[in-house]
């Protein structure tokens, strides 16, 4: 009978250990013995013996495996401790360097981060007392009323005192606020030329004065075509004011270097939170030993007598009989 068996590409040292351990185990005269066995009911002891003989040639392969590949194993652990021992050199001499290095880098981080939130801060108190001068600009220009026009002035003059609000740059919005004065002085002035037209034009209604109607009408008009014209000027000159607006230098931070690597990480901070809300990120396990310390007071004071299973505190302790 052929012997020939495909087998890998093996390493002669490996190949030839399997080679010994079938001629040890006399495989080649097993294989020829195969060839003249009798299959049938008379016979069946001497197969047996034969498939008892290929056993043990199987268990000669099997040992040689074990014994190839523990000196293998050993090889590896000795590369391992070699890889560990030479790595743990290094990580010596690292260590206080790469803790420095990062605490450095963590603080310059942190710095800028602070820097941001400042220049986040004061942009916003800056854009909001120029987004305000400007709404106050276009309301002044809106007001047709002289009790509209000292409402908003109340409120232009409220805004001044908004220190929290504003902060260190409440003389900043003190000063631009003020500036809408003049604009406000010249509104009431043509609200007040409106108005005044407008109780003239009641007397000569009154006194039938058609030429002085005539004439006061067209000079209301004149008044309102400025008042348009006006609007206009108002809040452009608010939007030229905003433009100048003195920006504020903040101190240079020294850029940190590129991280290596940035990966995200979590942690539980609130166990009956996660549990309550999310409870399939939670792998649930018992603490063994304190489960049988339940389980040993349970059998101690007697309240399994008489029972196959009992649950507590929705544990279930229950019988397990081996046979």
């Amino acid at each position: 009978m052929s012997t020939e068996v495909a087998t890998p590409q093996l390493p002669a040292p490996i190949q030839g250990r399997f080679n010994i351990a079938l001629t040890n185990s006399k495989f080649q005269q097993l294989a020829d013995e195969a060839g003249t066995l009798i299959y049938n009911e008379d016979n069946l002891q001497k197969i047996k013996d034969y498939l008892d003989k290929t056993r043990k040639v199987e268990k000669a392969i099997e040992d040689t495996h074990k014994d190839g590949k523990a000196e293998a194993l050993n090889i590896g652990r000795q590369w391992d401790a070699g890889k560990n021992s030479f790595l743990a050199m290094v990580a010596n001499i690292k260590l206080f360097p790469q803790q420095e290095y990062t605490r450095i880098c963590n603080e310059v981080l942190h710095r800028q981060r602070d820097q941001e939130a400042e220049r986040f801060r004061i942009s916003n108190i800056k854009q909001g007392i120029e987004s305000n001068a400007i709404l106050f600009a276009k309301q002044i220009a809106e007001c047709e009323t002289t009790p509209q026009l000292t409402a908003l002035e109340s409120r232009i003059n409220l805004e001044k005192t908004r220190k929290e609000k504003y902060q260190e740059f409440l003389p900043d919005a003190i000063a631009r606020f003020s500036e809408l004065n003049a604009i406000l002085a010249n509104q009431k002035k043509i609200v007040k030329g409106l108005e005044e037209n407008s109780r003239l034009q009641l007397e000569a209604k009154q006194k039938q004065d058609d030429e002085a109607l005539l004439k006061l009408q067209q000079q209301q008009e004149q008044q309102r075509a400025q008042m348009e014209e006006n609007k206009v000027v108002v809040q452009e000159t608010a939007i030229a004011q905003s433009v100048n607006a003195v920006e504020y230098a903040q101190e240079v931070i020294t850029a940190a270097p590129k991280a290596r690597r940035t990966t995200w990480s979590y942690e539980v901070i609130n166990e009956k939170e996660v549990m309550k809300k999310s409870p399939e990120l939670v792998i649930f396990t018992l603490d063994t030993e304190k489960v049988k310390s339940v389980l040993k007071t349970l059998k101690d004071t007697e309240q399994l007598e008489g029972k196959t299973e009992m649950i507590v505190n929705g544990i279930r302790f229950f019988e397990q009989k081996t046979f």
